[in-house]
């Protein structure tokens, strides 16, 4: 059974996220953009990552120069990309501000949009925790680096921790702190690959993880398409997050493995669906099945004449469309079977309940 105490109390279900991250290219105006965007295709959150380089590098001489064309616009295009994991990490030409983090927060708020912010170190924490945002979020990398978990789960802010690369045993390690510290949370099945092909999805560990960690859990998709964040509502995530840009062919490292807000739309109205297709697993004959129950339902009627004493047997009556409100449904046929008729019956008949004893 799923237990409910310490859970983030979400305002929809699934709770979206559009992944923005670090997509808006270290530029304040796209960020907006998308924050915009994210909000017109339906999302619930937008979230960014937030690195303070030297907390986070040993040593900042290590770090390299970064190269590679960053777009400044979704037209912005036409310039040689690099491949997925050359690029220099971290790249300072990524990271905003604490102002113009402040700024997007503000923004998020006229906008009516949650504000959800990945930070990858304690600098970032702190001031993160002045900014002020939704929630935390803790990226797969550092779903099991213990040290940092125990640093941001004692801030005690609502935190939603995604899972690739880990096994269960560690996801459970990491549990074991929030709980410590007595902080909402929720885990993320997720797969770390940029981007992730479906047969390594494995949306199968969403009911496990639920059944291992007794809590909900949701999904964080790297993929091309919407399957994973479709396939993932069915088996009932409650919190989908989705990587987006405003152009595929925009040059950054995660652009390519992000979906442009179209796609992104589509996938928010299509988790929405199947998400209320899910309904009750109570069996029961709906309102909605009524119009086509009275066209097709077949009522019992006399197939060979019965005299009076009579039982009712299967070579004496049959089901057929009557066309008529009254009579006995199919469904009855054990309730009248062997019952002994009170009069003569002629072919063709309608039986009723007075017709026997």
């Amino acid at each position: 059974m799923v237990k409910k105490n310490k859970a983030i109390k979400f305002k929809k279900d699934p709770y979206i996220i559009a992944e923005i991250g670090i997509n808006h290219n270290g530029y304040l105006n796209l960020a907006k953009k998308m924050i915009f965007e994210s909000k017109k295709a339906g999302a619930d959150a937008v979230k960014f990552q937030k690195r303070n380089a030297s907390d986070l590098v040993n040593n900042l001489s290590d770090l390299g120069r970064s190269t590679g064309y960053l777009s400044k616009n979704e037209k912005d295009v036409n310039h040689k990309s690099k491949k997925f994991g050359t690029w220099v990490y971290p790249d300072l030409r990524l990271e905003l501000s604490d102002k113009e983090y402040l700024i997007l927060k503000k923004y998020c708020q006229k906008l009516k949009i949650d504000f959800i912010v990945t930070p990858w170190d304690e600098n970032s924490v702190k001031s993160l925790m002045k900014i002020g945002v939704t929630y935390f979020k803790i990226a797969s990398i550092d779903a099991n680096n213990y040290h940092f978990c125990d640093f941001l789960a004692s801030k005690r802010k609502p935190t939603i921790i995604s899972t690739g690369m880990c096994t269960y045993e560690e996801i459970l390690k990491t549990q074991k702190i929030f709980k410590k510290y007595q902080t909402p949370h929720i885990f993320l099945h997720c797969t770390s690959a940029y981007p992730s092909d479906e047969k390594d999805k494995n949306l199968r560990c969403i009911p496990k993880l639920r059944k291992i960690l007794k809590e909900q859990v949701g999904f964080s998709g790297h993929g091309t398409g919407i399957a994973g964040a479709v396939g993932a509502t069915a088996l009932g995530a409650r919190v989908i997050e989705k990587h987006v840009t405003l152009n595929k062919k925009m040059l950054g490292p995660d652009h390519s493995a992000s979906l442009e807000f179209n796609t992104f739309k589509l996938m928010v109205d299509t988790c929405r669906k199947v998400h209320t297709s899910l309904g009750s697993d109570k069996k029961e004959f709906l309102k909605s099945e009524k119009v086509l129950h009275n066209v097709l339902v077949r009522k019992f009627v006399v197939r060979k004449k019965i005299k009076k004493g009579q039982k009712l047997n299967k070579l004496n009556i049959k089901t057929a469309l009557t066309y008529k409100k009254d009579g006995i449904l199919p469904k009855y046929y054990y309730k009248i079977l062997n019952k002994k008729s009170k009069r003569d019956l002629k072919v063709g008949q309608i039986l009723n309940y007075s017709c026997f004893k």
